[in-house]
């Protein structure tokens, strides 16, 4: 099985947004999956989401979400809990856990550069956000 393997690592919702679509589109033609989210993007896997602090003042988040609702989009935490459900192996960068006091949801692990890089090193296929 071909391996990919994203490391989301801007703090940019939108890029956030792309990073778990792409995830999830590699997973379903046949991916094996490894996601890292480092920065503010470990909130997106933390037991209390806050997405609304990625990248775009308060208004431009609420008119983003209003529009992607209207399109029939997912929000960015159901896309964060479709990835966990469908196989897509999530990390979460540890020194940024720490430093935000975060915890991650279940089924989340908890790693290093070091995984992301030994991971990537097999890999056909590494993106980053």
């Amino acid at each position: 099985m071909p391996k990919a393997v994203i490391m989301l690592s801007d703090n940019d919702i939108a890029r956030a947004y792309h990073a778990l679509v792409i995830a999830l589109s590699a997973k379903a033609m046949g991916y094996e999956v490894h996601l890292f989210a480092t920065g503010l993007g470990a909130y997106i896997f933390s037991k209390k989401p806050k997405t609304r602090l990625l990248g775009l003042p308060f208004l431009a988040s609420l008119y983003i979400r209003w529009k992607l609702r209207r399109l029939g989009a997912k929000r960015l935490e159901e896309l964060a809990e479709h990835c966990l459900s469908s196989g897509v192996k999530v990390y979460v960068d540890e020194p940024v856990l720490k430093m935000l006091g975060i915890e991650p949801l279940p089924g989340v692990e908890v790693a290093g550069s070091l995984t992301f890089l030994a991971l990537a090193k097999e890999a056909e296929l590494t993106l980053t956000f």
